[in-house]
């Protein structure tokens, strides 16, 4: 008996499928017959090239969107770019809109007014463009925690330096062949390390790679220790020691801060399921008041 109520539900929706097939292959049928293999051989190119210039025209879109910005600065996380966020973004609500809105309202049935809120919801909480959506906030979090990552692995090359230059036999120090030797020690600043040691035989010195390197890490600490790193070549061991050394209650600060920095954003998205419940809660609350206003409305009507 289901079955069959079932059946009958999603009839009218075959019907139209097999008239739209009908109409469809009748339209081709009728361009076939009236034109020439050359002729639709042309048409086919240039609507492939139609589909080439607007696929390269969403894909310029998406990656100067906000959502590339946030998520190129994230370092993608899980390899996800703005093209495929956007993909993902877009299949998502196309399948929740044609589900839960379209399927119901060509079968005839009534569309709660809780499935519309739902869909509101699942929308403003996944766009990019909005500031307070749950996507800029999970971003924006793994931003920072990468940044805090990054601040830590700074600390460690400052202090890997000074031990290294502790242990040299020989008064002069060769800084390009120091931190060759101290890159596979890190993962968050690996690639960093790698544009320094490409850039530091380029014609514009290793002063110009070491600011490049300064401003790809983005911290004041990065930029003092760059400050000594240039002159590290010029100076004797002792010399360089010391000039190591007088920026350690610094890094030891901002090793310390980096520390908290980091426990609050991961307690930050250890929360996000008590702040997503909330906001339910209070869509929630809203539904229930726009259901009541409908049906003292809908009395007084009549």
């Amino acid at each position: 008996m289901h079955e069959s109520v079932l059946l009958y539900k999603f009839l009218p929706l075959f019907v139209y499928f097999l008239a739209t097939l009908g109409a469809v292959g009748s339209g081709v049928l009728v361009y076939i017959g009236l034109s020439t293999k050359t002729e639709r051989k042309q048409t086919r190119l240039r609507f492939r090239e139609r589909i080439k210039e607007s696929k390269s025209k969403v894909v310029d879109s998406a990656k100067k969107s906000g959502a590339e910005s946030l998520l190129q600065e994230a370092g993608y996380p899980f390899g996800i770019n703005g093209v495929k966020y956007y993909v993902f973004f877009i299949s998502l609500l196309t399948f929740l809109v044609i589900n839960y809105l379209l399927i119901p309202f060509i079968s005839g049935a009534t569309i709660s007014i809780w499935t519309t809120l739902i869909l509101v919801a699942v929308y403003v909480l996944l766009l990019p463009g909005f500031p307070y959506s749950l996507f800029q906030y999970v971003v924006k979090r793994v931003i920072d925690y990468n940044q805090a990552k990054k601040n830590s692995e700074v600390f460690m090359l400052y202090d890997l330096i000074i031990n290294e230059v502790e242990m040299m036999e020989n008064t002069r120090i060769n800084t390009y062949n120091l931190i060759r030797n101290l890159k596979p020690y890190f993962d968050v600043i690996n690639g960093s390390l790698t544009r320094l040691l490409s850039k530091w035989t380029d014609d514009e010195g290793p002063d110009s790679a070491l600011d490049y390197f300064a401003e790809d890490l983005g911290s004041k600490e990065a930029k003092s220790l760059v400050s000594v790193l240039k002159r590290l070549d010029e100076n004797d061991r002792e010399t360089a020691l010391t000039s190591l050394r007088g920026m350690n209650n610094m890094f030891v600060r901002s090793q310390i801060e980096n520390y908290r920095r980091r426990r609050k954003i991961t307690t930050d998205l250890a929360s996000i399921p008590i702040k997503v419940t909330h906001f339910l809660i209070l869509l929630n609350f809203m539904a229930v008041v726009v259901y009541m206003v409908s049906i003292i409305m809908e009395a007084a009507r009549n």
